[in-house]
């Protein structure tokens, strides 16, 4: 019986595997990206926390964002085209940004401005700066698929 060679594969922190075939371009290139998703949630995950007013201060960067409660569990993961206005407009109106709907369901508050009070004065959020929107779902899925807020 002859056994073939496994193919040699890289491991990633989230779990993926790829098989290392330096001939096909496409694995290359596929390789190349995820190990940069990884690099960018590994970064997402070290960041400092952040409050409210810090991160309503991003004016017109894209990226991805974690909230934490105050008990620092993560509640959401988010990506956004301008910080701002996700979190100096759309929190002013529950039916805009689900997590609101979300909290007040799963009864951890009772009220939209219950709701708007602990993520303007209690809420932590980490955020990475992405460079693209392509970058910034990219991240935000591995997010949600490997954190399962």
């Amino acid at each position: 019986m002859v056994l073939k060679k496994a193919a040699p594969f890289r491991m990633f922190d989230f779990g993926f595997i790829i098989l290392d075939h330096t001939t096909n371009k496409t694995n290359l290139i596929m390789e190349k990206s995820i190990e940069q998703l990884n690099l960018m949630f590994n970064e997402l995950q070290k960041n400092d926390l952040k409050t409210f007013e810090e991160v309503k201060e991003m004016r017109k960067i894209m990226g991805v964002y974690l909230i934490y409660s105050h008990k620092g569990e993560i509640l959401y993961i988010g990506s956004t085209n301008n910080f701002f206005v996700s979190f100096g407009t759309d929190l002013k109106y529950a039916s805009t940004h689900t997590l609101i709907n979300k909290l007040i369901k799963a009864s951890m508050h009772e009220t939209a401005a219950e709701v708007r009070d602990y993520f303007t004065n209690h809420y932590k959020y980490k955020v990475y700066v992405c460079d693209n929107k392509r970058e910034a779902e990219a991240l935000e899925h591995l997010a949600i698929w490997i954190l399962n807020p």
